[in-house]
C-alpha cells in the first residue's frame, strides 16, 4: 500500500493578519480623539495618552485605544429554579472582594435573550457560568453562554465555568442531563432546529474548558475557594494587559512614532534593531494597532523566516497578496514576476503600512520585493530582525529599542510576580536579585515574574539557585528554568507548539491535540499564565522567538547526532529523508514536511510502520490520497486543520486507514 501526494499548483493563502487593518481612513481627513479609559477599582494604574503635532496633518492621540472599555467585572449566567441561592451568595461574596458582578434576576425568561442581557455581557470583562442539572433545558442560559462565548473569541472575555452536581465530560458529549436541549420551554418547537445545532456546538466548546466542581465541599469554602481564584485572575489579566504600557512602553511608543515622520509622503523603510528579548516586537505591535487605520491597507507579518523557507518570495508574495488585497481570488499563478505586477497594479496608489517580523537574513530580497510593488506616496515599511546586524546595509532610519532601568524592570518584574507596582516586603531583596539578573530585558522579567507568581519564600530561593548557576552573561538562558519546571502535559504542549504551532488558532489547536489525548485547554491557560505563549485578539498562540528556540533545542538535545531518534521532526529535509528511508524510530510523536520539491511523492506505509508513539503528521500544500483506497475516510479529513495550507492528521486514526494495506505485501 502507498499514499499519493499530488502537488497542487494554486496558492494555499496563510493565516489572516496578525492586526488587521481598522477602517481605511486617512488621518487628513479628521482629527483622531479617544476618550480616557475606565479602569476597575482595584488596578491603579494611570496611562497618559501619547499626543504627536505633525507640520501637515492635525493634531494626532495615541492613549491604548485598543483596550476595551469593562463596565462590569463579572456577569453571572445561571439557570434560576436551582442555584438561586448559591449564585446569591457567590453574588455577594464578589461584590465583597469589589468585584463588580452583573447579576440578571428578572423571573421572566423567556425563548429570547433580551438584547440588554447581549449589551451587558459585551461590556463585561469576565463572565461566570453556573451550570446545573437544568441549565441545557433553558434557551436563556443557552443563548447567554452562546454569547459569552462570542465575546471570549472576539474580545478576549475571561470565562469561568463553576459545575454544580453536573459532570463536565456530560456535557461535551451531550449526555445526561444535557440530552434534551432546551425542549423545557413552552412553544418550543422544531422551527428552532437551528438553534438546537449551535447550542449543541456551544456546549462542546464550553465543556472544553477548564472550570470548578462543587463536588462533597461545602458551599461556603468552596464560593471562597472560587472568588479568590476569580479575583487573582482578574486582577493580572489587567496587569498582564496593562504593566508593560506603564513600565517605558508609551515613551518607545511616541519615539518610534516621531521616527515614522507620517508626514512625509515618500515611502520609508524603517528598521528595529536592539537585544533580542528587549520588546522590539511589542513595540512595533503596539505603535501598528494606533496608526494601521490611517493608511489604505495595513498588514503585520509574523515569522518571515519560516515563510520563506517554505518557498521563497514566492510564498511571501502570496501570504501578501491574501491579506492586503482582500478580493477573494483563492488561485493564482504560481510565477513570482505575474504575481508581482499584478500587486504593483494594485498598490501603486495605496498608501500602505507593512510589518515585517523576524527577518534574519533576509534583507536583500525584501527591500527588492517592496521596491518591486511600488508602494504609494507616503507607505511605511517596518522591518523587525533578529540580530541587529541584519540591518547593517539599510537605506532608510533605524530605531534603537531601549532595555529598561532598574526600577522599570523591578516594576514589570513585580506586576507579573505580585500583579502589584511594587514587591511585597517578605520578597522585597529576593525581586532586586532577580531583576538585576534580567539586564532589563522585558522578556525574561516577565517570564521569572510569572514563573514566581504565588509561590513561597523557599520556592523563590530554589529558582535563585538555579539562577545563580547559569554562566555570567548568558542572561538568554534564564528563561530555562521556566521550562524545566513544566509539568509533563504542559511540557507536551509547549514542545508541539515550539516546534509545529506557532501561530496557529488557539481553537484548532486544542480541538487537534485533544484529539490525541493531550489535556490542551488547562495546558495552553497554565503555559499563558506563565507567560511562555500568548494568545492574540485573532485567537492565535504565538511564542516568542527565542523559546521558540530554546524549546526546539530541548529536542535536538535528545538526539543530536541523528533526528529519527528525536520526538519532533521539523526540518524538511530531515522529515524526508526518515520518511523516504524508512529510518523513523518509536521516539518520533510529530513529523512536519514544509515543502515537496517534487511533482508527486510516493511514501510506503512501511515508512511509519516503526513510528508507535507518531500522533501529529503535518503536510504544506498537499492533498492526502490513500492508494487504491480511494480519499481519506470523513473521519480522518474531519482531524485535520486547515491552516494556512498546513494539514494536520491524528496517527491513530490514520494508522487504522493503512493498516488493511499491510497484509498485503505493502
Amino acid at each position: 500500500m502507498m499514499i499519493q501526494l499530488n502537488r497542487k499548483l494554486f496558492f494555499r493563502f496563510s493565516s489572516p493578519p496578525l492586526y488587521p487593518s481598522l477602517r481605511n481612513k486617512r488621518a487628513s481627513q479628521f482629527q483622531l480623539q479617544f476618550p480616557p479609559i475606565s479602569l476597575p477599582s482595584f488596578f491603579p494604574l494611570h496611562f497618559s495618552s501619547l499626543k504627536h503635532s505633525l507640520t501637515t496633518t492635525p493634531q494626532l492621540f495615541f492613549p491604548p485605544s485598543s483596550i476595551p472599555r469593562w463596565i462590569h467585572d463579572a456577569f453571572i449566567c445561571y439557570r434560576q429554579v436551582d442555584t438561586r441561592n448559591f449564585v446569591n451568595h457567590l453574588h455577594n461574596a464578589l461584590e465583597q472582594n469589589k468585584i463588580r458582578s452583573f447579576l440578571d434576576q428578572s423571573l421572566e425568561r423567556g425563548l429570547e435573550i433580551a438584547p440588554a442581557i447581549n449589551e451587558v455581557i459585551e461590556q463585561s470583562r469576565s463572565a461566570i457560568v453556573v451550570i446545573s442539572q437544568t441549565f441545557a433545558s433553558s434557551p436563556w442560559c443557552l443563548d447567554e453562554l452562546d454569547k459569552i462565548l462570542d465575546c471570549k473569541e472576539k474580545k478576549g472575555q475571561l470565562v469561568f465555568l463553576i459545575f454544580m452536581d453536573v459532570d463536565p465530560r456530560e456535557m461535551r458529549e451531550q449526555s445526561g442531563s444535557f440530552t434534551w436541549i432546551g425542549q423545557s420551554e413552552k412553544g418550543f418547537g422544531q422551527e428552532n432546529a437551528d438553534k438546537v445545532r449551535r447550542w449543541r456546538d456551544t456546549l462542546r466548546k464550553a465543556g472544553n474548558l477548564t472550570g470548578w466542581s462543587l463536588g462533597n465541599r461545602l458551599e461556603a469554602e468552596f464560593i471562597q475557594y472560587v472568588v479568590e481564584k476569580i479575583s487573582r485572575r482578574l486582577s493580572c489579566s489587567y496587569t498582564n494587559l496593562f504593566a508593560f504600557h506603564s513600565v517605558a512602553l508609551d515613551s518607545q511608543v511616541q519615539a518610534l512614532f516621531s521616527l515614522l515622520r507620517l508626514e512625509v509622503e515618500e515611502v520609508q523603510i524603517l528598521g528595529i534593531s536592539g537585544t533580542r528579548g528587549i520588546g522590539r516586537t511589542t513595540i512595533v505591535r503596539a505603535l501598528y494597532q494606533q496608526i494601521a487605520d490611517q493608511f489604505d491597507r495595513s498588514y503585520f507579518l509574523a515569522n518571515v523566516k519560516d515563510i520563506m523557507s517554505e518557498d521563497g518570495l514566492i510564498k511571501l508574495q502570496e501570504t501578501l497578496f491574501a491579506n492586503i488585497l482582500s478580493n477573494g481570488v483563492s488561485e493564482f499563478s504560481n510565477d513570482i514576476h505575474v504575481v508581482t505586477n499584478f500587486m504593483r497594479s494594485k498598490l501603486h496608489n495605496k498608501r500602505v503600512l507593512l510589518v515585517f517580523d523576524d527577518v534574519e537574513g533576509l534583507l536583500d530580497p525584501l527591500c527588492r520585493l517592496i521596491k518591486a510593488i511600488n508602494l504609494g506616496l507616503g507607505s511605511r515599511v517596518i522591518l523587525i530582525p533578529q540580530q541587529e546586524e541584519t540591518l547593517s546595509g539599510l537605506r532608510g532610519e533605524i530605531f534603537k529599542v531601549r532595555s529598561l532601568n532598574d526600577d522599570q524592570a523591578l516594576e514589570l518584574f513585580s506586576w507579573n510576580a505580585f500583579c502589584e507596582r511594587y514587591p511585597k516586603s517578605d520578597y522585597k531583596m529576593l525581586s532586586n536579585c532577580f531583576t538585576s539578573f534580567s539586564k532589563g530585558l522585558p522578556l525574561v522579567l516577565t517570564l521569572m515574574g510569572s514563573f514566581l507568581n504565588g509561590k513561597s519564600i523557599k520556592e523563590w530561593q530554589r529558582a535563585f539557585d538555579q539562577l545563580k548557576e547559569i554562566p555570567q552573561g548568558k542572561v538568554h538562558e534564564i528563561p530555562r528554568i521556566v521550562i524545566n519546571g513544566l509539568e509533563a502535559n504542559e511540557r507536551m504542549i509547549f514542545l508541539d507548539i515550539a516546534c509545529f504551532l506557532n501561530g496557529y488558532d488557539k481553537e484548532e489547536i486544542i480541538k487537534s491535540l485533544n484529539q490525541c489525548g493531550v489535556l490542551a485547554n488547562s495546558g495552553i491557560e497554565i503555559l499563558a499564565q506563565k507567560s511562555l505563549v500568548y494568545i492574540d485578539e485573532n485567537n492565535k498562540i504565538w511564542m516568542h522567538d527565542l523559546i521558540q528556540e530554546m524549546g526546539r533545542q530541548i529536542v535536538i538535545q535528545e538526539c543530536p547526532n541523528n533526528p529519527s531518534k528525536r520526538s519532533r521532526i521539523w526540518h524538511h529535509e530531515d522529515a524526508l529523508q526518515v520518511v523516504r528511508q524508512n529510518s523513523g524510530t518509536k521516539a518520533i510523536e510529530g513529523i512536519k514536511l514544509d515543502k515537496i520539491d517534487v511533482q508527486d511523492l510516493i511514501l510506503h506505509a512501511n515508512s511509519f510502520k516503526k513510528m508507535k508513539k507518531l500522533r501529529l503528521f503535518m503536510m504544506a500544500d498537499h492533498v492526502l490520497d490513500c492508494g487504491p483506497a480511494g480519499h481519506l475516510s470523513e473521519k480522518l479529513q474531519a482531524h485535520f486543520a486547515r491552516n494556512g495550507g498546513i494539514m494536520l492528521a491524528f496517527w491513530e486514526v490514520l494508522v487504522k486507514r493503512i493498516s488493511k494495506f499491510w497484509s498485503r505485501g505493502a
